[in-house]
């Protein structure tokens, strides 16, 4: 019953036409045109009956093709859904970016991430600039955020950035509310280590850390990240301050290089200084 009803409702347009037509050539032996227009209404009426009785039957073919037009239509709005949501995303980001260089005193060079590592001890990111665009060993990486890392490395469009999350990590850096030096390490955790604090100095939970002006390889002032806790280390008079970095190196995109290299002259001179006095301390 069920073949025939699928039967019926598939083809019920040409067994339609097939009954019309033979009941046209039965009308047309009669002759009569008074029989034939009131039969002609019977028939209109009837057909028009049947129609209605089999109209909530669906239709299989019908269905099928108007999911396939319903998952295309799905398929592509969730497309244009995701291009907005990112496109909503860039445009938040590079509105924060087009702010930076006004509370920046040096020029700066934008440039996208394209390779990063951010799992091992020692972790870097690869830009698609290099020293064609200006950029060149020793210039700083920021972002919006602050301090992203340090160019390690650079061709001719393309450079390494060593990151603040990475055990090579030493930057002079400070409290920038009381003043507090240190240096900035990085121990292999989510977060950062502000060392050579004394027991005695004031540095409290949620202060501003920036490089310092003693710093050598980076221009002072700009943000490392914020102090998360306090502690006395034991058998030590040296605090333990924990550092929350500024920067999500997980999400990280695009960064600036600040157009700064540290003075040659400056970094020679510290060098020579310090290879003599521990050559006198090795005496």
């Amino acid at each position: 019953m069920r073949r025939f009803i699928e039967f019926v409702v598939r083809f019920k347009n040409y067994i339609a036409l097939s009954a019309l037509v033979v009941m046209s050539f039965a009308l047309m032996s009669f002759g009569n045109l008074a029989q034939l227009g009131g039969f002609r209404a019977v028939v209109v009426g009837s057909i028009g009956w049947m129609q209605s009785l089999f109209a909530w039957i669906p239709n299989p073919v019908a269905l099928k093709s108007e999911n396939t037009a319903l998952r295309e239509l799905n398929l592509q709005l969730s497309v244009e859904a995701a291009r907005t949501r990112q496109a909503m995303v860039e445009n938040s980001t590079l509105r924060t970016y087009l702010e930076l260089p006004e509370k920046i005193d040096y020029s700066l060079i934008a440039a996208d991430v394209i390779g990063k590592t951010t799992t091992q001890l020692r972790n870097y990111a690869t830009l698609n600039k290099g020293t064609a665009e200006g950029v060149h060993e020793g210039m700083c990486c920021i972002t919006d955020a602050g301090l992203v890392g340090v160019v390690i490395g650079a061709s001719q469009h393309f450079a390494v950035v060593q990151l603040l999350l990475n055990r090579d990590t030493r930057i002079s850096s400070k409290v920038h509310r009381s003043r507090v030096d240190g240096i900035i390490q990085w121990d292999g955790e989510s977060y950062l280590s502000l060392k050579n604090v004394p027991r005695t100095f004031d540095v409290k939970p949620n202060d501003l850390i920036v490089t310092s002006e003693y710093s050598s390889k980076f221009p002072p002032l700009v943000v490392i990240g914020r102090v998360r806790s306090v502690s006395d280390e034991n058998n030590s008079l040296f605090k333990n301050v924990v550092v929350d970095p500024a920067v999500n190196f997980v999400t990280l995109e695009q960064v600036f290089v600040v157009n700064y290299i540290p003075i040659d002259e400056r970094i020679s001179l510290e060098k020579k200084t310090n290879d003599e006095n521990r050559g006198k301390s090795n005496e």
